[in-house]
């Protein structure tokens, strides 16, 4: 909710309905994903409906996708051999951390869909947590406090963290079809915002 903060003070750099559209839609994401939590606990022995899975792990790895529209599609453009030489070094580790956690979490579906379900979601835990690491300089509202506290941000990728959330929850059988709707929903939601972003209709 910091990031919803953060955007009210500076609202005037936003057309005037983003940032309450913005924080309403951060306050039912967050509360959701507390519910979420919740109902995880004991959900292991819960039954997996057919389909989930293969969906849950084409949109992850698609998820990676969508979040890159914030930085016009790279690393997932074909010129990227040409521009990723002339980048800071801040944004090639940005862009290599998203091709990075496309191809991981490929290799996971992979990897649960070959039957080694509980490696593949620890896998993708550790993955979220590599997905931590501050990796992004870009000077805007959302990453302007944590670049002048630690030098960049770790928010990029926290559309993935969400996405990861509700993908487990709906593999461990924590109401499938909702989930897999919101890890649709998160995928969309953050290619929106970049869209925005790309064609400055939001900043």
């Amino acid at each position: 909710m910091k990031t919803g903060v953060d955007l009210f003070a500076a609202r005037e750099v936003f057309p005037s309905w983003f940032v309450p559209a913005f924080v309403a839609g951060l306050a039912v994401l967050v509360s959701y994903s507390a519910w979420t939590l919740v109902q995880l606990r004991g959900a292991a022995s819960r039954p997996l409906g057919e389909g989930v899975g293969i969906t849950v792990w084409i949109l992850l790895p698609l998820s990676f996708v969508s979040t890159s529209a914030v930085h016009q599609f790279y690393p997932f453009r074909p010129s990227v051999a040409v521009v990723y030489g002339e980048l800071d070094s801040m944004l090639r580790f940005n862009l290599a951390l998203a091709a990075f956690g496309f191809l991981a979490a490929a290799g996971l579906g992979a990897l649960y869909l070959s039957g080694r379900r509980e490696k593949a979601i620890v896998g993708l835990f550790f993955l979220d947590l590599l997905l931590l690491i501050p990796n992004d300089a870009c000077w805007n509202p959302f990453n302007a406090w944590w670049i002048e506290t630690i030098g960049a941000s770790p928010l990029m990728f926290v559309p993935n963290l969400y996405a990861s959330l509700f993908g487990v929850a709906a593999l461990l059988g924590v109401r499938p079809r909702l989930n897999v709707a919101a890890v649709a929903v998160a995928c969309l939601g953050v290619t929106l915002l970049g869209l925005g972003h790309m064609t400055r209709l939001i900043w």
